[in-house]
């Protein structure tokens, strides 16, 4: 790694680089933002927006925020930290990074340099846009996680894909809708496992789906490979997803086989003075929660770093 020159911008010399710089406005970063200000530590958040669940009308099973609209929760939290003094909200992208022995740096898209001791990637990834004409609904009828958006899904719930993290979502959906139909998306069910699934009143249906039926801009139900159509209120899909950023790859960044970045408990990247907390590090479920829960861990990190 490079040593930085701190002072490379005249206009910065003599100029003490920032406690951290958090790159990610979502709810880990704003979180980490949060923990960092309370303890009067400089923090400059760059967010380039909108978050991963723009799309969503609400967000769901966030305690004392149940039902509010992300907009709100990030527009309240920016308010929030806005009345910190040693808090910097930053509206950018950051085009490139770099780590030196003693410090990092950014540089953002309009060419502004901030440098600090610690970077927090709280990037978060993008998911992968749903087939079938899925994506038109996405964040709507449309959702991944039963916790988050099960219960405003209706009467009558599609878990779709062969995945067999399905099967677990199906079982999950039968005490929340009132008639489940798991869609296998031709992935054979052995009759056991069948048999198990009717007892909990979840159907299985083994055909394709290939395609979705509207009416008036509404999913009412998916089209199967044999012509026919399953009605539906709600569909429950997997789905990939991506890096939100190129960050972590550019840095240099351990990645785990499921495409996230490897970190500790605490954050702490492969990468010294780099850490990583949300969506982007999280292995496994994605939550508001969770996610704002990394990023208060990873800043608490870099606190203890900057009083040993």
């Amino acid at each position: 790694m490079a040593t930085l020159d701190l002072v490379q911008d005249p206009s910065r010399a003599g100029s003490e680089p920032l406690d951290c710089i958090v790159v990610g406005g979502g709810p880990a970063g704003l979180q980490a933002a949060l923990t960092l200000a309370r303890v009067h530590r400089s923090v400059a958040l760059v967010d380039a927006g909108p978050g991963r669940n723009a799309s969503a009308a609400h967000m769901h099973n966030v305690v004392s925020r149940d039902g509010t609209p992300p907009a709100e929760f990030r527009a309240v939290a920016r308010e929030q930290l806005a009345g910190y003094a040693t808090v910097r909200l930053v509206d950018g992208r950051v085009a490139a990074a770099e780590v030196g022995d003693g410090a990092v740096a950014v540089e953002l898209a309009s060419g502004e340099r901030l440098e600090a001791r610690f970077l927090l990637l709280a990037t978060g990834v993008a998911d992968v846009p749903l087939p079938l004409g899925l994506a038109r609904h996405w964040g709507g009828q449309v959702a991944h996680c039963p916790f988050c958006h099960g219960h405003e899904l209706g009467a009558r719930v599609v878990v779709l894909g062969g995945e067999p993290q399905r099967e677990h979502v199906a079982r999950i959906m039968a005490g929340v809708a009132e008639r489940v139909t798991w869609l296998t998306d031709g992935l054979p069910v052995d009759p056991e496992a069948r048999a198990a699934l009717a007892a909990r009143g979840i159907e299985v249906d083994e055909r394709r789906a290939t395609g979705v039926v509207e009416d008036g801009g509404r999913l009412t139900a998916i089209d199967l490979e044999d012509g026919t159509a399953l009605p539906c209120t709600g569909v429950l899909a997997g789905g990939d997803f991506r890096q939100g950023s190129a960050l972590p790859e550019a840095l240099g960044c351990a990645m785990r086989p499921d495409g996230t970045i490897e970190v500790d408990m605490l954050g702490r990247t492969s990468v010294p003075r780099v850490l990583a907390a949300g969506d982007a590090a999280l292995s496994g479920g994605h939550s508001v929660i969770a996610a704002a829960a990394a990023g208060q861990l990873a800043a608490a990190g870099i606190v203890r770093e900057l009083i040993a």
